[in-house]
């Protein structure tokens, strides 16, 4: 593109050369002015022509290869032609080619070559060349001359010397300004050029021609405008724009002018350095500086870091100007941010570490902003003094009221290394470093605590240190931290100081070491009767007693040793101490949460971790957002709610990512129980198996063992299906939990053996597990056990039992279980009873309130032609959902509905959701003349 000046006069240099007046032509330009693709055009030229081509990229990793170009312009050639011609072009002096172009050519030759063999190849090469010009015009193409290795360029002295007279032309392309091409050899061969070409800018026409080829549209002019402007019609600069908007999908337009602007190609990073090398040193300082500085570069900054005066400062930004790397030099800053990037790639390590080190010091003399200055000392690995420590911790600080975790720990973990080992300043460090991670990275936050308390001198300190970090967040399989508390946890025991602090401090390291120790049976029921002693009053004014509350009503729930209404009193209460805050991940409290779902208590808590969550959030704390996700999940899955649960499920699991080795065990926990119960088992087994603590962790390794079961299930091995059941109950017995809310084995084990004729066991299993669900004493899990139980019982008595489940789960708030209950006694009275039939529509209403989807199909295909059909033109509102809407319509408010309905606010609050959808309204207002206009049907 407006290279046809140019390509003419190569052309004509070719036409003179198949005359037999060869000739050199050089192409000369700065960076990015399209000489490559100017050899490439006269490439063309000579396929077009039909004239043998030599083609050869120098490169400066290649440059110490001897005869390394002339290996590429020759070698491709001799492959492809026929081996008598080959054979005709080493006749004569041609044959000492051969010692370059043999395979084993190079071997034996160490540089410098001794001079008899290096004329003898020198000749050999340059008659070979000679004689194929005798076959048809010969066109060499070298790109980036200046690159080549000194013996190829000899060569190619020793081939211009003979062009006159020969039916050759040589073409090379050279870089403006690189060191290398001020070397004699380089220089001897431009001077025996016949033309030199220089490329220019393209044009604003040009470039718009150019944006419409890449963009394949008609381009705006203030997009044109905008990317002429950016790359200074320079082809590189300017196709690296175009290949970038064409990666982000932008058009040609004005509105997206502004965007193009802000690109960073990623071509630029492959070609700046390389030309930055061939600048003068007090320039290439400056391009540096800059890069340290941002756009920070005032004079006395610049001056101070580059080493420069005011004269060479100007000449030095005037240079970086003309060749297109920064944009002013009154202000200067880089004309783009991908050319800041890579100049700062191409400086030596140590002189980029001296540069930040001093840009550190001159910014906080300066005043500038502490995060600035601290900024600087990120890349700086050599000890510093105890004001770069000062500095590391004020940013730290400022990042953290910012919201900024992630900057926070980076300016510990730099400061850490400007402590030693042993320093106690080290070890408030480390607690500090542990406090910011915690948010993020709980694993290391967890080393950098074990770290710390060694250093620190009192069992106090120590015990304090290790309260920083929740035990839900703990993994003592990844680090012996269970040894390391109750280490700590016995000297301050010992240490015979009895005020609040300590015993606030024992209270809490007792609540970790209890945690730990949950998966002993002889530890569980220890703590059962520790919760004796403290009911039915238990303390609950500080953080220490809440916490050690909170840890014993979990372990009495998963060993089913307490009534559902009595944890779940307690747990209710403990929520009421605690404000909705993200900081509640760093304590036991989320367990609360557990027992609360567990018992079908969850009412007031999705609003409560909606809360919570919605800070976590803006402080972008992802532990904390995937613990409260993974909480709102069970909490969804307790009300019924699969596809709130599934979702709350799938962004914890997404969270989690970030830390290596998955999210905490209870976290998983929950993750794979909403995974098992919404259909998922694959995604169970997934997320277990790859969990850091899958194996040593004996309630995950039961719930792997389920969804290992259910898959197999699936795929209809029935035995091996029950087996894996059976490995769950084992593993769940094996620690004293047996707490069928937790995890149902029996009820998957004693279906598998109903299935495979063993009817006698399946139903003592399935009375097995009512008889602890009557003794737990929640509704969600008593009616699902009963629900197996009747599945398996023959007759009137397994009909009754269904029914009884049913009207258990009616007041319930677990519409999930009342939705599979339904589904279970209208398949037991069939499709064909009216009382059947009500009852499967009434699962198959249930299953779409629920996001149920797999539920919603095996009714609809127990119904078969039963299924009742919809108006296509009227809203589909469910039973329930008509209920509600209904008593909104009438003036109630939500509470008012909820104690109405006995539903959650927040189920109630999805109805409507759900109501304003279908009926395609859009607040409370509309719905009574909504109703007025729903058809009949939907109003059952």
């Amino acid at each position: 593109m407006e290279r046809d000046n140019d390509v003419s006069k190569v052309n004509a240099a070719l036409s003179a050369a198949t005359g037999g007046h060869g000739r050199m032509v050089i192409v000369r330009g700065g960076l990015g002015t399209g000489k490559s693709e100017l050899l490439e055009t006269i490439g063309e030229l000579g396929t077009a022509r039909e004239v043998l081509t030599l083609r050869a990229q120098a490169a400066a990793t290649e440059h110490d290869f001897a005869f390394g170009v002339v290996r590429q312009l020759i070698e491709p050639v001799l492959t492809r032609v026929p081996a008598e011609r080959a054979e005709r072009w080493f006749q004569g002096t041609a044959h000492g080619a051969r010692l370059i172009l043999t395979e084993d050519a190079s071997a034996g030759h160490d540089a410098p070559w001794p001079a008899e063999k290096l004329n003898l190849a020198l000749t050999g090469l340059t008659t070979l060349v000679a004689n194929m010009s005798r076959d048809s015009t010969v066109l060499i193409l070298v790109d980036d001359l200046h690159w080549a290795d000194a013996e190829s360029l000899r060569m190619l002295w020793h081939l211009t010397r003979v062009l006159p007279i020969r039916r050759i032309l040589v073409v090379c392309t050279v870089l403006t300004g690189d060191v290398r091409a001020e070397r004699p050899l380089v220089q001897e061969l431009l001077s025996l050029a016949g033309h030199t070409v220089s490329p220019e800018n393209l044009s604003r026409d040009a470039t718009r021609s150019l944006t419409e080829e890449y963009l394949s549209a008609p381009a705006d002019d203030d997009f044109v405008s905008a990317c002429h402007e950016r790359s200074g019609g320079n082809p590189l600069f300017l196709t690296a724009i175009l290949a970038e908007a064409l990666f982000h999908g932008l058009k040609p337009s004005a509105q997206h002018a502004a965007d193009a602007v802000a690109l960073r190609p990623s071509l630029l990073r492959q070609r700046l350095p390389a030309f930055l090398e061939s600048l003068p040193g007090h320039i290439r300082r400056t391009a540096f500086a800059m890069t340290v500085l941002d756009e920070n570069t005032s004079p006395q900054l610049l001056d101070g870091l580059a080493e420069l005066d005011a004269v060479r400062r100007a000449e030095a930004l005037r240079v970086l100007r003309e060749v297109g790397l920064i944009t002013d030099c009154a202000h200067p800053v880089f004309a783009h941010s991908v050319v800041r990037d890579a100049v700062e790639e191409s400086m030596p390590p140590a002189e980029r570490a001296a540069m930040r080190a001093v840009a550190a010091e001159l910014l906080h003399r300066s005043g500038h902003p502490v995060e600035q200055a601290a900024e600087h000392l990120m890349d700086v690995v050599t000890p510093q003094d105890r004001d770069v420590l000062r500095i590391l911790r004020t940013a730290a600080d400022s990042a953290m009221r910012r919201g900024a975790p992630r900057d926070a720990a980076r300016f510990l973990r730099r400061a850490l290394l400007d402590s030693s080992s042993s320093d106690p300043e080290r070890a408030r460090l480390l607690i500090d470093l542990t406090t910011v991670e915690r948010s993020f990275a709980t694993v290391a936050s967890v080393r950098h605590i074990m770290e710390a308390v060694p250093l620190l001198d009192t069992p106090r300190e120590q015990a304090a240190a290790v309260a920083r970090i929740g035990p839900v967040l703990m993994a003592p399989a990844a680090f012996p931290v269970d040894d390391m508390v109750r280490r700590v946890s016995a000297d301050l025991a010992a240490s015979g100081t009895t005020d609040g602090v300590d015993r606030e401090l024992a209270l809490r390291l007792e609540a970790r070491e209890r945690f730990f120790t949950a998966q002993d049976p002889a530890r569980v029921r220890s703590a059962v009767g520790r919760l004796a002693d403290l009911v039915p009053e238990p303390p609950m004014d500080s953080v220490g007693e809440r916490e050690l509350l909170t840890v014993l009503i979990h372990t009495a729930t998963m060993a089913n040793a307490v009534p559902a209404t009595a944890v779940a009193h307690l747990a209710t209460r403990l929520l009421e101490h605690e404000p909705p805050t993200p900081t509640q991940v760093h304590t036991a409290l989320p367990l609360a949460v557990n027992v609360l779902a567990a018992a079908d208590r969850t009412e007031g808590v999705a609003s409560w971790l909606d809360e919570a969550h919605r800070i976590a959030e803006s402080r972008r704390s992802d532990v904390e957002q995937t613990v409260i996700r993974a909480e709102q999940a069970l909490v969804a899955l307790s009300v019924g709610d699969m596809a709130d649960a599934r979702a709350k499920a799938r962004q914890a699991d997404a969270l989690s990512d970030t830390e290596l080795g998955g999210p905490p065990a209870v976290c998983a926990a929950i993750l794979a129980i909403v995974a098992l119960q919404t259909a998922q088992p694959d995604r169970a087994e997934r997320l277990l198996s790859r969990h850091r603590l899958g194996a040593e962790n004996e309630h995950l390794a039961a719930l792997l063992a389920v969804a290992k079961g259910s898959l197999a299930s699936r795929a209809g091995d029935t035995r091996g299906a029950l087996n894996h059941f059976l490995v769950a109950g084992h593993r769940m017995e094996q620690i004293g939990w047996r707490n069928p809310a937790v995890l149902p084995w029996a009820s998957y084990a004693a279906l598998m053996h109903q299935r495979l004729g063993d009817t006698a066991t399946a139903v003592d299993l399935s009375r097995q597990e009512v008889a602890q669900a009557r003794a737990w004493g929640a509704p969600s899990s008593l009616g699902r056990s009963l629900v197996v139980q009747g599945r398996l019982t023959p007759g009137r008595h397994g009909t009754e039992l269904l029914e009884e489940a049913v009207q258990l789960l009616e007041p319930n708030p677990n519409r999930y279980e009342l939705c599979l209950a339904l589904f279970a006694l209208g398949r037991r009275l069939g499709p064909r009873r009216a009382q059947g039939r009500a009852l499967l529509r009434r699962a198959l209403d249930l299953s779409a309130e629920c996001g149920a989807p797999w539920v919603q199909a095996a009714v609809e295909s127990h119904l078969g032609h039963n299924a009742p059909s919809r108006n296509a033109n009227s809203p589909a509102l469910t039973p329930s959902e008509n209920k509600v809407a209904h008593l909104a319509a009438s003036g109630l408010s939500n509470q008012e509905i909820s104690g109405e309905l006995s539903i959650s606010c927040r189920m109630v609050e999805k109805h409507l959701t759900n109501c304003y959808r279908k009926m395609g309204i859009k607040s409370r207002r509309d719905l009574e003349s909504a109703l007025r206009n729903t058809d009949p049907v939907n109003a059952t």
